[in-house]
């Protein structure tokens, strides 16, 4: 029987909030994971910069490795950014951003947020090459001709 294991995350106040657009290729692979997932989250960590990116179907939250709280006997990592996404998740077209909010749950965070719009994205290419590569044949395919008889 495989163990479970989970992983608590502190959420502080919110520090600030404003719009925002995912990149189509951030949120293509970021639905794209989610939907091969049976589980409801889905971890990706971005090395480049200790963080880890915990991705639900509501929102994306990044979590510095390196913070981590204590609370009521239990310890855990704090969630310093959050891409709130609306529920309907709306665009025209799969090459479209899609609407959202940056969260900010501590301050001075510009900088992060700047940076994880291309260290997530590779990230995310990464994990998503592993499944792909996990997925194919070591042979690669096959394709045979089919005689018709006449």
């Amino acid at each position: 029987m495989a163990r479970i294991v989970t992983e608590t995350f502190f959420l502080p106040d919110e520090v600030e909030r404003y719009a925002w657009s995912v990149p189509a290729e951030i949120y293509n692979l970021y639905r794209s994971l989610l939907g091969r997932s049976a589980a409801a989250h889905v971890f990706v960590p971005i090395r480049s910069m200790q963080f880890l990116a915990v991705m639900s179907t509501e929102e994306i939250v990044f979590v510095d490795s390196q913070s981590y709280a204590v609370a009521d006997n239990e310890g855990g990592r704090v969630i310093v950014i959050a891409w709130q996404f609306p529920q309907s998740h709306d665009r025209n077209a799969l090459t479209e951003p899609v609407a959202c909010d940056v969260v900010f749950h501590a301050s001075n965070h510009g900088d992060i947020q700047l940076r994880l719009v291309a260290d997530f994205s590779n990230a995310l290419q990464h994990l998503d090459q592993g499944y792909r590569d996990g997925q194919m044949p070591e042979q690669g395919a096959k394709i045979l001709k089919i005689h018709r008889r006449d």
